[in-house]
């Protein structure tokens, strides 16, 4: 997602929210709202404002003393995540990974038959993957033998980030104000916990979440070094398991009272 969209998207979000009655919002804020906050009604009055960069929510809304933080996504961009390579490594050792499956990545991750970027020809990304197939293998069943890493990695890189002090979001909300999909970090662990993620053998992955480097420039212009150094999470099919998630489970118990508040 082009960056000065994605403010602009959130700056968006902030103009049509803050210091105003949920009968003033359209029907997909109201909806979104209700499902924040279940307990409103037409007179109650929200808040939002815009996070400080390198946090994971990129808004909150807020009703009284109720707050809520929110991961916004917009357009076809399906990255989650970026972090440098070592506090990724940091966070593998963290977990139990074991070392070979850590060379694994690193070689993976360079593709230039080296641990840390420092070989002289960089394959692309096809060549590395045909180069090291077993390898990948075997890296991804040790990162798909356990759910309850598979859900650290998902919280880490969509809800909390790197900084454990840092504020969490909650939320994830994919769209603009008009029109867009939510849910809550719940209901993302319980489908990493209900799905088989192994028949994702092709690419280095953990869960539905796809791990590469951010950038390999093999024959190509080095535009910035140190995107080689890092790591880059993509969510395929981010809007479709979205959706499919908040159909399973966002609105099956709406009292009548709330229904008719929705109409």
């Amino acid at each position: 997602m082009n960056t000065t969209i994605g403010i602009q998207n959130e700056e968006n979000f902030v103009k049509e929210l803050d210091n105003k009655l949920f009968g003033e919002l359209n029907k997909n804020l109201q909806m979104f709202l209700f499902y924040l906050f279940p307990n409103i009604d037409k007179t109650a009055r929200f808040h939002c404002y815009m996070t400080e960069n390198f946090c994971k929510p990129d808004i909150v809304i807020y009703q009284n003393d109720q707050y809520r933080y929110v991961s916004v996504k917009y357009g076809q961009a399906e990255t989650v995540h970026n972090e440098n390579i070592m506090t990724f490594i940091e966070f593998l050792r963290d977990c139990q990974i074991s070392e070979e499956t850590i060379e694994s990545y690193l070689l993976y991750h360079y593709g230039d038959g080296t641990k840390d970027g420092t070989g002289k020809r960089r394959m692309d990304s096809v060549e590395t993957r045909f180069t090291y197939d077993d390898r990948i293998k075997k890296m991804n069943e040790e990162f798909n033998s356990s759910k309850a890493f598979i859900k650290g990695f998902a919280d880490r890189t969509m809800f909390q980030g790197v900084n454990p002090q840092a504020s969490r979001a909650d939320y994830l909300y994919h769209g603009d104000p008009d029109k867009g999909v939510f849910i809550s970090r719940d209901q993302v662990m319980k489908h990493i916990d209900r799905k088989d993620w192994s028949f994702m053998n092709r690419c280095v992955h953990i869960g539905p979440l796809i791990v590469r480097p951010h950038a390999r420039y093999a024959g190509k212009e080095i535009l910035n070094e140190k995107h080689r150094h890092t790591v880059a999470v993509n969510y395929p099919g981010i809007v479709s398991d979205m959706l499919y998630i908040q159909n399973r489970y966002n609105f099956r118990n709406i009292s009548e009272k709330n229904k008719e508040l929705l109409r």
